[in-house]
């Protein structure tokens, strides 16, 4: 059975999940790429929802932002908008909570600032497996700037989710969960 948030988000036209695919029709022609990582830690989705959905508080545990703190809207609501300032550069970028799903553990967001990318949707979804273990999936959706190679993009976002899942995995053995 689909996930409930790519059902919805394909209903209303916002990306289907062929990689690549032609967009709207008013948008012939235009690729949408799509990049997926996924791990599995040894502990129930409930106990990983609890960090992964303090959308704000991302850089507790994430090595790819030094900082992170809520600049809009309201904590843990859907309109919430993150600050995170890159470790690597140091460049602030902005994100903005389009969808959460605490039942289906499930959240997406957005680029506002900075994106690297030219539009995006990121989602976070989780599933219990057998055993108390719990399967982490980061994917995004996106469109391209002009100029960006589609695979070495894609490869970015891929290594990116590589790490913030093997960082998530890290900062829950870290704290005992």
């Amino acid at each position: 059975m689909p996930n409930r948030l790519c059902t919805w988000l394909i209903a209303f036209g916002v990306f289907s999940t062929f990689t690549p695919i032609l967009a709207s029709e008013a948008e012939i022609g235009e690729e949408i790429y799509r990049a997926k990582k996924s791990i599995v830690v040894n502990t129930d989705c409930k106990k990983v929802w609890e960090v992964i959905s303090d959308f704000s508080g991302i850089a507790k545990w994430y090595s790819g932002f030094t900082q992170s703190k809520r600049v809009g809207g309201s904590q843990g609501q859907v309109g919430e908008v993150r600050e995170l300032l890159r470790s690597s550069n140091g460049q602030v970028v902005r994100e903005r909570l389009i969808y959460l799903n605490s039942n289906e553990m499930e959240l997406a967001y957005t680029h506002t600032f900075n994106g690297p990318v030219k539009e995006s949707i990121a989602i976070v979804s989780m599933s219990n497996l057998a055993g108390g273990q719990c399967l982490v999936s980061w994917s995004n959706t996106m469109k391209l700037k002009e100029g960006q190679e589609p695979s070495n993009t894609v490869e970015k976002f891929n290594s990116a989710y590589k790490r913030v899942l093997e960082d998530l995995r890290d900062y829950l053995t870290k704290i005992g969960i």
